[in-house]
This record gives C-alpha cells, structure tokens and sequence, in this order.
C-alpha cells in the first residue's frame, strides 16, 4: 500500500432532503459516528459532492422538487470524480418497481420513510465498509503492480504488520526502516536513524542507568532465532533522555528459511500507565476531597494497631460528624453540599498533628487516627476541631453555622483492630449528636447495647411494614368558612406488640437512613387511599387525604407509576388524593422531581408544600410544578397572635396564595385566638388540636358520620362600635366601660397586653385605648405590636405619667391617633373616642370594609 495514502478516522456523509426536519432527524442520528454535511436539493447536493472532503456515502431523497433523486444519482454516476461514491435512496415509495429503477440506476440500498435509527446506522456502516473493502483492493492492486523491488516490499511487510511505532532492522539489528510516527514517539527524524543500531539508540540503559546487556534484548534475540517472536513492556530512551514506556512486539523476517532482519512494532503505553495509577488512586482516595477513603483507611489503621502493639501507646480513632449538613444539602443541592464538604476537609486537615490519617467516609462523616499518649491527647485532637467547624462557613455568597459531632474510641481498651475501633467511634459520636451534637465524647461500654437496641428496631420494622403493625390516625382538616370537615392528613404510627405505641419520631428518622422509607410510604399511600375510598363506599361525605413525600421514595422508584397503580387497585378517584412535599425536597433537586411531579399533575393528584416558609423558599417552583396548596407551619401559626413578625409571614402567605390561585391551609391550630386571626384574613382551611387530634378510622368515622365541625364564620364585617380597654386596674377599667357603654360602644376588657392581643386577633375591633404602664409589656411596644399586626386599629394610650416628647413622635410615627392624659376629663375622653371611630370608618371604606 502506498505510504502516502492517508485516509480520516471519521466517514463523511452527505444527507440530500428538501425537509428540514428529515435532514435535521438524520444529522443528529449519524453525526455522533460521522462527519455529516447537508444539502436541501439536488444542485446544492451535486456542488457538495464534487468538493472537498468528498463524501464517503450519501443518503438522498428520491422526490424533490427542483431535481428528484435519480436525476442526482445519474449525475452522480456521470462524473468520474463522484462516480464511486455509494448512494443510499431513503424515500417513502415502496414499491418494487421504484427500487428497481433506483438500483439499476446504481444506488447500492434503499431505506423507507419514516426511518429506523437501527436500520439506518447499520446500513450506514455496512456500505461504508463494502466501499472501505473497495478501496483497499483497489489500493493493493495499485501498490501489487508499483511494487517491483524487495526493498520496497520488504518496507510493505513492516507497515502492513499494524502498530503505532514501526521500524525493521537487518540481521545485525541496524535499523533499515522506521516510519513516521515511531521516529517523532523518539523525537528523531527518519533519516537520524537509518543505519544505526536499534539495541544501542533506543535502549542505551536501564531505568537505573546501569548498561542494558545486549543478551537480555529481546530484539536481538528476535533476529538470533533462538526466542523467535517476542511480545514484552520495555522502556526505550527518547533522542532528549526523556523515558517512553512502550509495549514492543517483534517478529523476525525469514526467506528462503534464513533470518533476514525482523520489523518491530511498538506503542506508548504511558497513558494506559497512568489510568491504572488513577484507578490505584480511586481505589484508596476519596474523588471530592483528595483524602484517604475507606480501603485506605482500613489499612492506616491496620498499620496503626501493630505499630501501638509494639510500642505500648494508645491509637485514638475520632470519627467526625457535621452536624445539620442534611438539611444544608437538601435546601441547597448537592455542589454547594460538596463545597461545604471541601470546606469541612480542609479546616479538619489544618487541626491534624504530624503522623496523623484523616480519612472521609461516607456523606458527612470523616475519620482521624492518631497514635497518643492517653484519653487527654485524644480530647486535645478533638477540641480545635470542634471549634474549627464551628466557624461561619459560606458558599455561592450564603453564610452557614455548621457544627460537628466528635466521637473517639482508643486501641487498645475500646477495640483491637480497626473495625471495631471505628464501630465504637461511632457509636460514641451519635451519642455526641443525640446530646444536640456540637461536642467531643470518649466511646462507652454499654453503648453497644444501644446500638443493638437501634439494629433491633430496625428489623422489627422491616417485620412490621408486613405485619399489620402500622396503623394510620387521620387528623380533620376543615374549611374555616363553612366550618366543615372537607380533608384529612394521614399520619403513620407504629402499635409495636411489646414496646408499645412507638412515636413517628423514633421510627420515621430510622427509616430514612435505613431504605424502608420506600416501603413505607408505599404502605401509606396505599392504606391511606384504600380508607378514603372505604369511607366513600360507606357513604360518608367525600373528602381529600393527604400523605406525606419522602424524598427517598422519588430517587428510589417510579413513583408515578406506584400511585397510579394504587388509585387503579383502590378504586380511588384521584381528585381525593393530596400528595404533600417539603420545600428542601424540592430546592434540593428540581431536575429530579420535575418529571415526577408533572406525572402525579397528569394523573389529577392535588400537590401541596409542607412547612411553606421553613426553607429556602423559591416562587419559581409553585408554578413549575403545578403547586395546587400551600401549608402555613405550625411555628408561625402558635406565635401569630403574639409576634407581628409570625403574623406578618402568615398572612403573606395567604396573600400569595391567593395571588397565584392556590388554597392555602394552617397547621396546628390550637386557641380561638388562632383561629378567627386566620378566618379575618380568609387562609382557606386549618388543621389542628382545637378541633382535634389526629385519630384512629374508625373515630374520624365517627366524627365524619355525626356531621361535626367548627361553626360557621359570621364575618364581623363591622367594627364601627366595637373597642378595646386594656388597663391593669380594674376600677379604672370598669369606669371606663360605663362611660363608653353610655355612647353606645362595646367595650372589650384586657387585663394587660398579651390579653388585648388575644382578643384582637378573635374579634373585629375599631379602637383600642390602652395604659401606658402595664405588666407585661409597657403601652409603647404593645401599641407598636397592634400597628403592625391590626393596622385599621385605631389607638389611643391614657397615662398619667408621659414625656411629651416620646408621645409627639409615637403621634408622628403612626404608632398613637390621640394620647389623654390622667384624670381625664370625659368628655375629652369621648371625643377623643368618637374622633377615632370616624378615621375608623374611613380607613375600612378607603379599604372596601374588608379587613386586610
């Protein structure tokens, strides 16, 4: 074959269609294989053909309008430089007569419309190889009449005997050949090296530049015709010193049964070097922070142990937890996980004393090994790491107070190897974290017990998923205008036969970190829609259930699927199935839950956020994954009547989800108080121990079969007469309200400021008058608290004691309408009151009368 032929490691295809979108389908099924040009008529595909790089194959449409494929295929086929190149018909006629005139024409193949991307990529390469074959035959038999002398053909030999590298040599090992890639691997030129000797240049030494025996060449021996053939890793030295590791293959070249010289082929096996030394390194070191990982650390301690036997000390093994880094991962997603993780390693790896390993496991959790003198020293390695991850960390410009749980264990008096040292690091360290983690603790005796107790927990669940032992109690959810009973939420709990009722907090956390999450949930799901389709069937009101998402159960399964099959099995429609997620599921990995959300929209399934505001809230999602209710937490609803901060959250919340179309529902509700605030600003439903606790099925039966609720809501509507005294003493108060009841006012009566924000968050009122001294919080915070929270409220403060310049800027401020001093005078005082009553009136019609 000639030397100079070289031909390109990818095929050039022509794809000739006057559709866009055919040429589109087919360029993106072959160009990750090949080089794919495209042509949207038969002229264009003509002046493509003739130019260069000419194609290898060409796939061409049969009906296009300005000239049809066979018009092409003849021009083709006319033209002497075109003329060999293999066409392929891709059309949608299919009849025989078509073809025929299509092959006769001289196209090797058809391929029908619409195509196969299988059927196309293995036609595609089976003519590609048909018109490789071509060539090559028709390249030997150009070379086979060209090639006359032995020196050309013995060149022919060396270059068709395939290799990176490949040189020939005479019977005496002088180099006669080498072609062009193996003189630049060696950095010479191809003339540098004809003539001279293959052992003495490219060996010259070993790796340890002793001189190389020209007994132990296996080239040499090649040509000696004692070794014969020989396949072996050497190093041969580059013209600038440099080492190239290389895997040689050598055959000796005989005539007439004589040695005559021997061709060498060789390749740089350098990268096939370092990809073992990476898996080495894989294998024994943690990809995320470089360190040890655990192969390797098992050996470290290994190593450790003996060395300690020997020499009588101590081998602390701490193993280190972060704590709170779950809930940082899952709101945050994994990169900035992985940078707080980075983070982590570096600050732990700063702390370490010479001779110390620090190795990560698995997630969060890192080991350090020390050889010591005593428990003190272990307690000193531990103290500055504490305090290490204790400072503030930040991550894509967001600041982060991390802690970590230290747990240690000491060879030889808590293990004697080191898998059991590292079993008691960390049971010492989950003690740490059960404590509220942030400490160091040394490893104890009877924590195995508890680790066995865990372990035994465990697999008792396992057994009680199928065992009838779970049991779902279903807590009413109510529409606070109509007072009924229109949902429930299903809650999982655990009537273990020996330990009693086991609360979800004990056993809810083991089964996320054990997988039976997944078989949970399913559990739930299932049971929860079999119950509210049995209710249906009794002939109860329909209504909504909810049950909760773990985020598990969306990486572990299809859990679209799961729930159509359960509503198929249970016979439950799917507009009475509420699936509740959490913001940092969602946060953590939106790629993830986008399909499965979309999917459960599909089926009809209602979505809802748990804890709405809790997390790291994105407005985004709501919309992109078809949110249909959001759900106030319980730690803004407890506090609404209380902090404006909570209250200000709350209804915000309601705001927008109104705003966006959703209903919007409260959790634990538990004071009237709670509930009217939430009525007056129309949150759409609650949920909590007011009205009830979460119940067996059979009492929230009970509960749907007698019709129970809240009473309806009476809108106040209006507060035009309704107003508020708040004053500790109560013949002052008592006074006041005969006054104020003579104007036709009534008048509520709170001993103090927590009491009067109670009674504003339960009634509608127009104005408050309060003291400025009172017990539990002085006039000017709770008037600051009722401005923020009740901002229609109108205020009014009576003192006998007052700066009046404090009271002109609480005038200024909004935070005070009027301010009467003691004695007052009552008619001043009934003026004062009917003044505040008239900007009353005014603000709610400036408001349409509804409270805000």
């Amino acid at each position: 074959m000639n030397e100079n032929v070289a031909r390109p490691e990818r095929a050039t295809i022509l794809i000739v269609d006057d559709t866009p979108e055919n040429l589109t389908v087919l360029s993106e099924l072959l160009e990750p294989h090949y080089d794919v040009r495209a042509a949207n008529g038969g002229a264009r595909a003509l002046r493509v053909a003739a130019s260069a790089p000419r194609p290898d194959l060409i796939l061409l449409d049969v009906m296009m309008p300005d000239m049809d494929g066979y018009a092409v295929l003849g021009r083709l086929k006319a033209d002497p430089a075109t003329a060999d190149i293999p066409v392929i018909f891709v059309t949608a006629l299919s009849a025989s007569e078509d073809e025929q005139i299509g092959l006769e024409l001289g196209a090797v193949d058809y391929i029908t419309k619409p195509v196969r991307p299988a059927i196309v990529l293995a036609r595609v390469h089976a003519h590609l190889e048909l018109k490789r074959a071509r060539d090559l035959l028709r390249d030997e038999n150009a070379w086979l009449e060209a090639e006359v002398a032995r020196r050309n053909r013995q060149r022919e030999l060396i270059l068709m005997s395939a290799g990176e590298g490949i040189y020939g040599t005479d019977v005496a090992g002088d180099i006669v050949f080498i072609n062009p890639a193996a003189a630049a691997m060696l950095g010479y030129r191809r003339e540098e090296l004809i003539g001279r000797s293959s052992h003495d240049t490219f060996h010259r030494h070993l790796p340890d530049g002793s001189p190389y025996p020209r007994a132990d060449c296996p080239m040499l021996a090649c040509l000696s015709g004692g070794r014969g053939a020989c396949n072996v890793e050497e190093v041969f030295w580059r013209k600038d010193g440099t080492p190239l590791h290389v895997e040689i293959s050598g055959q000796p070249l005989t005539e007439g049964g004589e040695t005559v010289g021997a061709v060498v082929t060789f390749r740089d096996i350098g990268e096939r070097r370092r990809y073992l030394a990476e898996i080495e390194r894989k294998s024994n070191f943690d990809e995320l922070t470089g360190l040890p990982n655990r192969n390797l650390l098992a050996d470290r301690l290994a190593q450790g142990v003996a060395r300690c036997r020997e020499s009588g000390r101590m081998l602390a093994v701490l193993l280190v937890n972060i704590d709170r880094f779950k809930s940082a991962n899952d709101a945050l997603g994994h990169a900035a996980g992985d940078a707080v993780l980075r983070q982590a390693a570096a600050r732990i790896a700063a702390c370490l004393p010479a001779g110390a390993t620090l190795a990560r496991l698995d997630g969060d959790e890192f080991v350090l090994a020390c050889e010591v003198d005593g428990p003190e020293d272990a307690a000193r390695l531990a103290q500055p790491l504490v305090a290490a991850l204790a400072e503030p960390c930040r991550v894509d410009q967001r600041q982060f107070f991390l802690s970590a749980s230290v747990g240690a264990a000491l060879h030889p008096r808590d293990g004697d190897a080191g898998e059991a040292l590292l079993r008691n690091a960390t049971a010492a360290m989950r003690r740490v974290k059960s404590a509220g983690g942030d400490g160091f603790g040394f490893y104890a005796e009877e924590m195995n017990a508890r680790a066995l107790d865990r372990l035994d927990l465990e697999n008792e669940l396992r057994r009680a998923i199928d065992a009838g032992e779970l049991v779902l109690h279903y807590q009413p959810q109510l529409n606070l205008a109509s007072g009924a009973i229109v949902g429930a939420e299903a809650l999982v709990r655990w009537q273990h036969p020996q330990r009693g009722l086991i609360p979800p907090a004990r056993f809810i956390p083991l089964a996320e970190e054990s997988g039976l999450i997944v078989r949970l949930g399913e559990w739930v799901l299932r049971a929860a829609c079999a119950q509210n389709r049995a209710w249906q069937d009794a002939g109860l009101p329909p209504i909504g259930v909810a049950v909760n998402l773990s985020a598990r159960q969306v990486v572990a399964q299809d859990l679209v699927q799961l729930t159509r099959d359960v509503l198929a099995e249970t016979g439950l429609d799917p507009r009475y199935l509420e699936i509740e997620l959490t913001e940092s599921m969602l946060m953590a990995d939106t790629e993830t839950f986008a399909g499965t959300m979309q999917g459960l929209r599909q089926l009809a399934v209602t979505l809802s956020i748990d804890d709405f505001g809790t997390g790291f809230s994105s407005l985004s999602y709501l919309r992109r994954f078809s949110i249909g209710r959001l759900k106030i937490d319980q730690s803004f609803v407890r506090d609404l009547t209380q902090d404006p901060d909570a209250a200000a959250i709350a209804v915000a919340i309601v705001s927008l989800a109104h705003g966006l179309g959703l209903t919007v529902i409260a959790e634990g509700v538990e004071t009237e108080a709670q509930l009217n605030f939430l009525r007056a600003r129309r949150c759409d439903e609650m949920q909590g121990y007011l009205f009830s606790r979460p119940l067996p099925a059979a009492d929230f039966e009970s509960l749907l079969r007698a019709g129970r609720g809240l009473a309806p809501w009476a809108d106040a509507g209006a507060a035009e007469r309704s107003l508020l005294l708040v004053d500790e003493e109560a013949q002052s108060a008592a006074a006041l309200e005969r006054l104020l009841q003579r104007q036709g006012h009534a008048v509520l009566i709170a001993g103090g400021g927590g009491e009067g924000l109670e009674l504003l968050a339960a009634r509608e009122v127009g104005v408050v008058i309060a003291d400025a001294r009172m017990p539990d919080m002085d006039g000017a915070e709770f008037f600051r608290r009722v401005r923020d929270m009740h901002p229609d409220t109108v205020r009014i403060m009576l003192s006998g004691f007052a700066d009046p310049q404090a009271v002109t800027r609480a005038v200024n401020a909004g935070e005070l309408f009027r301010f009467v001093a003691r004695p007052w005078d009552e008619q001043t005082l009934v003026d004062a009151v009917r003044d505040a009553f008239r900007h009353h009136e005014m603000r709610r019609a400036h408001c349409g009368g509804r409270r805000q």
